[in-house]
């Protein structure tokens, strides 16, 4: 046959090797000059959303833990935001304040943007978060900045994997959604199991999530603000060719997908002797699940179901949960008539109330080794305190300090509280908050 000339087989071979040397040249460029950049940064964390409930407690966390670290807000308002700063200090015994940063999160991008810049890592308790994070995530992901945040809103995280997965790809920032309440404890004992499983040559194949929460568990104005607006607003428009949770980092559709079984109605729970049914965060909690499958590689075909205990409720404490629920259905179709008999935004349930919280996560799973053997597997969540507000501050935080610690570790994208921080976290909270994970064989 033809034969092509030595001469350029050699011409192919040096373009291609040039070709793809100058792609990873750029590649390496946009690192080293990203890296550089942060060298320069004033701060370690910025924390936004301090005049919030829990932004208030995340700036309390910073100030009580006091780690040796550059740390500010930023807010809108200037003195709201020192007098609140200002407030939690003298309470707590603190004398170093931290400094605030001024710029507004929804107008001003170019000033959002410089101050963006100044920090490594932004953490975020500003909702409804689809309504003030967008730009937040859009710059944080072009300037390399990771970024957290306690949201629980499944579109939100939807549309930033859109927008910016690819972005943030590039530049390294891991934009880590659901680090709160919504959603560490549940994501991350999914995957506690499937690591196990995978230590033992084996693949999980389903979990169930059991929480127990405490009887003072409320909900802060915030985060009633955040249910009224999503709960309210007009969907639709062109649907993606597939769900963007599922997303892998080169843009196609995993193959590791999740069948969600969360119960439509109470049903009475053997084991725990008690009814347990669903609840509002849920769904939230089975799409985070749902997206550290598809980034991490679980399990093909996982099944998983989230399970809200009732606990034993007095008649009283019943009748009035109905009654706040159908105050916040008749909130989102008249906001203008009932939002007021709601708590406002900044307001929640009071110390006391937090302290006497706790959440205790129940774990239930199957994992499925090569010779087709079953083993059950158990786990236990400890949360000592309130983790609707109190401790979703302190795992934000959490989050934020493994961040800046492993900045270098893994790769960026629009991740999971598991994809993103993995096993750090759980060893983090079990320090610094006295978290208890304890898993076994059943």
């Amino acid at each position: 046959g033809h034969r092509v000339p030595t001469e350029r087989l050699a011409l192919v071979r040096r373009r291609l090797t040039w070709s793809f040397g100058a792609a990873f040249l750029v590649q390496l460029w946009r690192r080293l000059r990203l890296a550089f950049d942060r060298m320069g940064t004033e701060y370690d964390i910025l924390l936004c959303g301090v005049t919030g409930f829990a932004g208030k407690l995340a700036a309390e966390h910073l100030l009580v833990k006091s780690y040796p670290i550059k740390w500010a807000c930023c807010a809108r308002n200037e003195a709201k935001a020192a007098a609140a700063v200002k407030t939690i200090a003298d309470r707590v015994g603190a004398t170093a304040l931290p400094p605030i940063e001024v710029a507004c999160l929804i107008s001003d991008e170019a000033k959002l943007r410089a101050v963006v810049k100044k920090t490594k890592v932004v953490l975020t308790c500003a909702g409804p978060f689809e309504k003030y994070s967008q730009t937040l995530v859009k710059v944080c992901a072009e300037e390399g900045v990771h970024y957290a945040d306690i949201t629980g809103e499944s579109d939100f995280f939807r549309k930033m994997i859109a927008e910016h997965d690819a972005t943030a790809q590039k530049t390294g920032a891991k934009i880590v959604i659901h680090c709160g309440n919504d959603a560490i404890p549940w994501d991350l004992t999914v995957f506690e199991m499937s690591k196990l499983a995978r230590s033992k040559g084996a693949e999980l194949a389903e979990a169930w999530t059991y929480g127990e929460f405490g009887a003072t568990a409320a909900a802060s104005g915030g985060t009633l603000t955040t249910a009224i607006y999503q709960l309210g607003k007009r969907r639709g428009g062109a649907k993606p060719d597939f769900d963007p949770l599922l997303k892998r980092p080169d843009g196609s559709k995993s193959e590791s997908l999740t069948k969600i079984t969360n119960p439509k109605q109470d049903v009475y729970c053997d084991e725990f002797a008690q009814y347990g049914g669903p609840w509002i965060m849920g769904p939230v909690m089975a799409n985070c699940v749902r997206r550290s499958n598809a980034l991490l590689g679980y399990s093909a075909s996982l099944t998983y179901a989230d399970v809200m205990l009732r606990g034993h409720p007095t008649w009283a404490q019943w009748a009035g949960a109905k009654a706040n629920e159908a105050l916040v259905g008749a909130a989102v179709m008249a906001p203008r008539v009932f939002a007021r008999f709601l708590p406002a935004p900044g307001e929640g349930p009071s110390r006391e109330d937090m302290d006497a919280g706790y959440l205790k996560l129940h774990g239930r799973g199957r994992m499925v080794e090569r010779d087709g053997k079953e083993t059950p597997l158990k786990s236990t969540y400890h949360f000592p305190l309130d983790t609707g507000y109190l401790m979703t501050a302190q795992m934000l935080v959490e989050a934020g300090m493994v961040l800046l610690e492993k900045a270098k570790a893994g790769p960026g994208g629009v991740l999971t509280p598991a994809a993103a921080l993995g096993s750090d976290i759980v060893a983090r909270l079990d320090k610094e908050l006295d978290a208890k994970f304890e898993l076994s064989e059943a």
